[in-house]
């Protein structure tokens, strides 16, 4: 580089919606303590409010944060929160498409296709799926990672006795059962072909959810489509099975592992794949499968796209 170079971010904005907690979802948190131990100053500016006046009321509010604060670069998560962030006028602005902005509602799809082709110096999509339908040569591909530390494999009998589980098979199902993607119903038709019992758990803190993976003997997940869901790498993180279906990057990663299946979306299929899975008998070997996930390499991959952005050097290639 010339003498003009500078050097990775030392303070970043995130722009994302928030949930009803006033949070952003876990997989953003965990990337910004990532870069916090990093050395990187993270702040947040969350789009408060639902539905399209939220995110429309909010580039101006956004405009006016960025008039009255300084940060050295702008990074969005999610599609709509992209749109937001260049509309208000953000530079250098990266954009990260996380899975609903791209198989999600076809406008949304087509609008974020655009923002990616035409108006976002930087998009990043979190799976090769994702690129393929957006377009390959217009995105960076680099998935969320997975902290290694926290996720890791702990004595499933301590785990169930810490969260007051019987000894009886558990299937996890990590998801929110009001949202309609997550499928609750194909989980549940799973679960009675198979009499266990099937734990769904949400909203839980992310330091508590290693101790749900290591209680469980499988987890199971019935998404109708994702783009490259943390649950099934923290999970593969502790080394339990996953049975999933067969979307998003599901497949690329369970395929490594022995003891782990993804499925079509069909209960009597899926419940035989739970069925082989429970007669691994043990714990898998899905860590070993899935270092290039740990969320330190990511975040070194993340600091070289946003030291490009800064330098105006970026080429965007998958």
């Amino acid at each position: 580089m010339d003498d003009t170079s500078v050097s990775g971010p030392g303070k970043i904005l995130f722009v994302c919606s928030g949930t009803p907690q006033g949070r952003c979802t876990p997989a953003i948190e965990q990337q910004a303590k990532a870069l916090m131990k990093h050395g990187v100053e993270v702040v947040f500016f969350r789009i408060k409010g639902r539905g399209m006046r939220a995110y429309l009321l909010s580039i101006f509010k956004l405009r006016r944060y960025l008039g009255r604060n300084k940060t050295d670069l702008v990074h969005a998560h999610y599609g709509l929160s992209g749109m937001v962030a260049r509309l208000a006028g953000a530079r250098p602005l990266v954009v990260s498409l996380m899975g609903s902005d791209v198989f999600g509602p076809g406008w949304l799809f087509r609008a974020a296709r655009f923002f990616t082709r035409y108006l976002w110096p930087v998009t990043i999509v979190k799976s090769r799926e994702m690129a393929k339908k957006v377009g390959e040569n217009k995105v960076l591909v680099i998935p969320n990672g997975v902290d290694m530390e926290l996720f890791r494999e702990l004595p499933r009998e301590l785990a169930k006795s810490r969260l007051k589980f019987n000894d009886s098979p558990l299937i996890l199902w990590p998801a929110n059962p009001q949202r309609a993607v997550k499928n609750v119903d194909l989980a549940m038709k799973v679960a009675e072909r198979l009499m266990c019992d099937l734990k769904m758990v949400w909203d839980i803190p992310t330091e508590q959810m290693v101790w749900y993976y290591n209680a469980a003997d499988v987890v199971l997940i019935t998404s109708k489509w994702e783009g490259s869901p943390n649950v099934v790498k923290e999970a593969l993180a502790c080394n339990v099975p996953v049975v999933a279906t067969d979307v998003g990057d599901i497949k690329h990663w369970v395929s490594k592992v022995e003891g782990c299946f993804a499925g079509p979306p069909d209960a009597e299929k899926l419940a035989l794949l739970v069925e082989k899975a429970l007669a691994y008998k043990g714990r898998v070997n899905g860590r070993d499968k899935i270092k290039e996930l740990d969320i330190k390499i990511i975040n070194n991959r993340l600091m070289d796209v946003y030291t490009a952005a800064l330098n105006k050097g970026l080429q965007k290639t998958g």
